[in-house]
């Protein structure tokens, strides 16, 4: 658990003693490290068959755990390295009204979530908050069917990349991967990794099953100067690193106009000055990375049309499951040893 995850030092401290109690294993820093660094650091020592991430502002439903990892099995296709589940938004949501705040779809549809007794009384929608991570012509990584109506879905199996909110790896391919990067501090992990997976000659899956209720960039904040900021760098970085030419160049573009609407001050223009900070070295890793494996890297082709402005224990052949989590319910009983750390932050 990451401490600067919590309000004060009881809290945390009493969270982990709860856990403790429960059975869990518990990894704690002295500093919020980051993301990627908290979550290596849980991963640290793995010896299950698979890592399990699940965000810390998310609840797995009951199975959860089974479903997701049974893709990843012994004696099943060694080609998958990763499933990622369905993650639906918590609560229930309706068409916005004038003056309500609101999400935005990607179909540019508005929506505002409905009170708890609207909710209690069933009133309003379920929606889809990830089926997996898309990455447009412009190097955004975003969810895919994002705010999808769940009783609407109707998504292939494969997809580009993993949620890192709520996702299973394969203990192999996050050794050879050598984990997440850690210099991103937040944001931008999991396409970086899903990027990785593709460049091996692997892939990842969607598994329709295994559900998660998330509460969005509950964190952060999804119009908070960090999220703007730190989003706006490391678009630009994990492009720089692995996205065709073209890519990157409309992604810095994209990302210098943005700043210059807002006379090149703000969170945009501070992500741009960072990412430009760090071009060099993000070049020089990918000067450096191995020839890409044919067949499963990501061409110009598997990119996904831009969004809009706004916009395991009881199977055969299960694998044993090593779960970081931060907070929320796992149905762990007689299930998979699981040891709980820090969670990622889907946008």
């Amino acid at each position: 658990i990451n401490e600067g995850d919590w309000s004060s030092d009881v809290c945390s401290s009493d969270l982990a003693a709860a856990l403790r109690r429960a059975g869990l294993e518990v990894v704690e820093t002295e500093q919020n490290l980051g993301f990627g660094a908290g979550v290596n650091a849980g991963a640290a020592g793995l010896d299950e068959d698979v890592l399990v991430l699940l965000n810390n502002d998310a609840v797995a439903a009951p199975g959860f755990l089974d479903t997701l990892t049974a893709p990843l099995g012994a004696g099943r296709d060694p080609s998958l390295a990763a499933t990622t589940a369905l993650i639906l938004l918590a609560g229930r949501w309706r068409p916005a009204r004038a003056g309500e705040a609101f999400l935005t779809g990607l179909d540019g549809s508005r929506w505002s979530r409905v009170g708890a007794d609207a909710e209690a009384r069933g009133e309003g929608e379920v929606l889809v908050n990830s089926t997996g991570n898309l990455v447009d012509s412009s190097g955004n990584g975003y969810d895919r069917d994002w705010l999808v109506r769940a009783d609407r879905l109707d998504s292939p199996a494969e997809v580009f990349g993993l949620c890192g909110g709520a996702c299973a790896i394969r203990r192999g391919v996050w050794e050879e991967l050598g984990g997440l990067r850690e210099d991103l501090f937040m944001y931008y992990e999991d396409t970086d990794f899903s990027w990785r997976i593709r460049e091996s000659g692997r892939r990842v899956e969607f598994v329709a099953g295994a559900v998660a209720r998330h509460e969005h960039a509950a964190s952060s904040g999804a119009d908070s100067p960090m999220f703007v900021r730190v989003n706006a760098r490391n678009r630009i970085l994990v492009a720089a690193e692995h996205a065709p030419w073209p890519v990157l160049l409309r992604a810095l573009a994209r990302t210098t106009a943005r700043a210059a609407r807002h006379g090149l001050r703000g969170p945009v223009a501070r992500g741009l000055r960072q990412a430009l900070g760090g071009l060099r070295g993000a070049l020089r890793r990918r000067r450096a990375r191995p020839a890409r494996v044919g067949g499963r890297q990501a061409s110009a082709r598997q990119y996904a049309p831009d969004p809009p402005a706004g916009a395991a224990k009881n199977l055969p052949g299960a694998a044993r499951a090593h779960v970081l989590h931060d907070q929320g319910e796992i149905p762990a009983r007689g299930g998979p040893r699981a040891r709980v750390g820090p969670g990622p932050q889907p946008r």
